[in-house]
């Protein structure tokens, strides 16, 4: 699940697709912020939804909930039971729902498998490429350097949210960021093994050319396989004639579309170091 930055959103516990889980009582929930640790909400009341047998809960967020890129991590606990979940902020999409529902044409999705899928195309392609196309959260535990750069495994750095070096604290206000993904400090890191912990956001602030591969991976993982054919198959021959198969794997191909083969193509990311 995604939630966009400053917009409100509703937490689900379980969410579409999961199994069931037989509360007897209304699970409480605490979410936190995982870059800094902060409280959203403390042991707070949930609401209980029930649609024909599906039955969940959910809390819902505001958009002043939600000011920054972040992980958030939600507690639900009831009878005795605690569950977690996950759920990333995003700074933005690289397509709308209604885009996606026009590629696929079969009908029957809900706008949450909509999301699902377009959270899943996003998701691999930008893994594909190396890069995100939106701004997302990161954090990595890293090595003090004893210089004054820091190097992450993410490039397009925008910005850094919570930093700490052997436990203390680091204002991030005197750091900047480097697009190949290097931190820059006025001090030395201190040398050290997992040392310093940093949270940041990543990612272009926006990239239209994604937005076409996005929609079309994320209609066509929505789509039922028409044929029978063979996934391992490069070719096939009907009374129609025969035609090349697009196979994740051969040729150098990521994905079975071409035009997502080719983004990836024009758009990969080399890494660095």
């Amino acid at each position: 699940m995604e939630f966009l930055q400053n917009v409100a959103g509703t937490l689900r516990f379980p969410g579409p697709g999961d199994d069931p889980v037989a509360f007897e009582a209304n699970p409480t929930i605490t979410v936190t912020r995982h870059s800094d640790g902060s409280a959203i909400a403390t042991a707070a009341a949930t609401s209980k939804v029930e649609e024909g047998d599906d039955v969940y809960f959910t809390f819902d967020l505001t958009g002043a909930d939600l000011p920054e890129v972040d992980l958030l991590i939600a507690v639900w606990t009831a009878d005795g039971s605690s569950y977690t979940t996950y759920t990333e902020v995003v700074g933005g999409f690289a397509c709308s729902l209604k885009a996606i529902a026009k590629k696929y044409d079969e009908g029957g999705p809900s706008n949450d498998d909509f999301a699902a899928a377009r959270e899943a195309a996003t998701t691999q392609i930008e893994g594909a490429c190396g890069v995100a196309f939106r701004p997302r959260y990161g954090k990595e535990v890293l090595d003090g350097s004893g210089s004054r750069e820091l190097l992450l495994r993410q490039p397009k750095l925008l910005r850094v949210l919570s930093v700490s070096v052997a436990g203390e604290t680091v204002d991030p206000d005197g750091l900047t960021v480097d697009p190949l993904g290097v931190v820059l400090s006025p001090f030395r890191w201190a040398e050290g093994r997992s040392n310093v912990e940093i949270a940041y956001v990543h990612g272009y602030e926006s990239y239209g050319p994604a937005g076409l591969p996005v929609c079309d991976l994320a209609a066509y993982l929505l789509t039922t396989s028409p044929t029978d054919w063979n996934q391992r198959a490069t070719s096939v021959s009907t009374e129609k004639g025969s035609y090349s198969l697009v196979t994740p794997g051969v040729r150098g191909a990521s994905f079975p579309l071409p035009v997502v083969n080719a983004f990836v193509e024009d758009n990969f990311w080399p890494s660095v170091g």
